[in-house]
C-alpha cells in the first residue's frame, strides 16, 4: 500500500504530530469542565468510569487471551468497599480507593486458579458465574447488617458543604464549587485521574516483558511454556490486576452517584457484556481502543435516551426505531458490533490504523550497525 507521506518515528515530524493531538487532548478536556454544560460533564464522567473498566478487562483478554465475563463482579467489589467504608466506618473516599485495588487484586488472582486447568469457554463459563452470583451475595440477609442488602447504601461519596475550602490555581478553579452548589467538575477530574492510573499500568504492563509473555499466551500457551514463560504466575498476575483495575471506576461510581444497590446495571451480567462491547468496538489488543470505544458508546446512548418519543427521533431513523418503546442506544451500538466484525474486526482503532497508512506512513528507526569481528588466526596474529 503506497502512502502519499512518509515520516520516521522519532524523527521531528513525528513529535510535531504528538505534540499536537497532546495539546488539542489536553485542550477539549479543560473544556469541559470549565466551559461544557452539566450534562456534558456528566457525559463524560460516566464515559471516563466505563474507559477504565474496559480497559482493565482489555488487558486480561485482548493482551493475554483471557476470557471474562465476570468483571461487573470486580466493579461490584470496588463500589461496595467504597460504600461500606464510607458508610459504616466513615473513611474518606480516597482512602478506600487503595483498600479497592488491593483486595480486588487478592480475589482475581483466586478467581484465576481456574483459568490454570480451563480455558475458552469453559473460563468464561466460570467468570459468568461470578458475576451472577456477587449481586446476590450483596442481597444476602445475613450481610445486609454490612452491604444494606437489596436496599443498598446511601450517602457513599463525599460530604459536600458551605465549610469545604476551594482550591485555586493562580486564580483559576476548575474543580468546580466545593461548597456543595456545583460538585460535577470535580468528579470530572477524580475520573480522569483514575483513566491515567489504568492507562499507565496497562501500558507499563504491556510495553515490558510481562506484555510479551502475555502475547505469547494469548498466541500460543503451549509456545509460550516451551519458551520459559510461567503460565501460572503470569495469567495469576495478569487476572489480579485485571480485577484490581476494574474496582477503581467501581469506586468512583459509588463516589460519584452517592447511592449503591446491588441491581445497578453495571454490577449486573450486563455491565460485564457492557465492558466486553465496548472493548471491542473500540479495537481489543489496543490501548486507545476502550477509550475510544466508551466515548462512541456514551455518545450514542446519550443521543437516543429520549428516542422512546417517536417525534424525538430524526425522520431519516423514525422507520427503524419508532417502534421501540425503550432507548435503542445499547441495540444500535450491538448492530455497529456486528458491522464491525464483518468490515473492521480489529476495531475502530485496528481500521483507522490500516487506513491512515494511506495519508501518512511511520518508518521505524534502522536499528543499530553491527560491529563484525573476525576471528585472526594465533599466527597471523603474530
Amino acid at each position: 500500500m503506497k502512502s502519499l507521506f512518509t515520516i520516521k518515528s522519532g524523527g521531528a515530524a513525528s513529535w510535531a504530530i504528538r505534540v499536537a493531538v497532546a495539546v488539542l487532548l489536553g485542550a477539549a478536556l479543560l473544556w469541559v469542565p470549565t466551559r461544557g454544560s452539566d450534562s456534558l460533564i456528566e457525559t463524560f464522567t460516566t464515559a471516563f468510569t466505563l474507559m477504565a473498566a474496559a480497559l482493565s478487562l482489555n488487558l486480561l483478554l485482548g493482551y493475554a487471551g483471557q476470557i471474562s465475563i465476570g468483571h461487573s463482579a470486580f466493579f461490584g467489589i470496588g463500589t461496595y468497599v467504597t460504600a461500606i467504608a464510607v458508610t459504616r466506618w466513615g473513611w474518606s473516599p480516597f482512602v478506600t480507593l487503595p483498600v479497592a485495588f488491593a483486595l480486588a487484586f487478592v480475589i482475581g488472582v483466586l478467581v484465576s486458579l481456574p483459568a490454570l486447568r480451563i480455558q475458552g469457554v469453559y473460563l468464561a463459563l466460570v467468570t459468568l458465574a461470578l458475576g451472577l452470583v456477587f449481586p446476590q451475595v450483596i442481597k444476602w440477609k445475613k450481610l445486609s447488617w454490612l452491604t444494606g442488602g437489596a436496599k443498598g447504601l446511601n450517602d457513599t461519596g463525599f460530604k459536600f458543604n458551605k465549610d469545604n475550602p476551594t482550591y485555586e490555581i493562580f486564580g483559576w478553579n476548575p474543580w468546580g464549587n466545593l461548597r456543595g452548589q456545583n460538585v460535577k467538575p470535580f468528579y470530572y477530574w477524580v475520573g480522569i485521574i483514575i483513566v491515567v492510573i489504568v492507562y499507565l499500568i496497562c501500558r507499563g504492563v504491556v510495553k515490558s516483558r510481562m506484555g510479551r509473555s502475555l502475547v505469547a499466551i494469548r498466541d500460543n500457551s503451549t509456545a509460550a511454556a516451551v519458551m520459559g514463560v510461567n503460565l501460572a504466575v503470569t495469567k495469576g498476575i495478569v487476572f489480579g490486576l485485571s480485577a484490581a483495575m476494574c474496582a477503581m471506576p467501581g469506586s468512583l461510581s459509588a463516589i460519584r452517584t452517592g447511592t449503591v444497590t446491588p441491581d445497578t446495571a453495571l454490577l449486573t451480567v450486563a455491565g460485564s457484556i457492557t465492558f466486553l462491547v465496548i472493548m471491542v468496538v473500540g479495537g481489543a489488543g489496543s490501548l486507545w481502543g476502550p477509550i475510544i470505544g466508551a466515548l462512541l458508546y456514551q455518545f450514542i446512548t446519550e443521543r437516543t435516551g429520549d428516542w422512546t418519543d417517536p417525534d424525538k427521533i430524526p425522520g431519516l431513523f423514525r422507520p427503524f426505531f419508532g417502534w421501540a418503546q425503550t432507548s435503542p442506544g445499547g441495540g444500535i451500538f450491538a448492530m455497529s458490533l456486528i458491522l464491525l466484525m464483518f468490515f473492521a474486526p480489529l476495531g475502530i482503532v485496528g481500521l483507522w490504523r490500516v487506513q491512515s497508512r494511506r495519508l501518512c506512513k511511520v518508518v521505524s528507526k534502522p536499528a543499530g550497525t553491527a560491529t563484525i569481528y573476525k576471528t585472526v588466526p594465533a599466527s597471523a596474529a603474530d
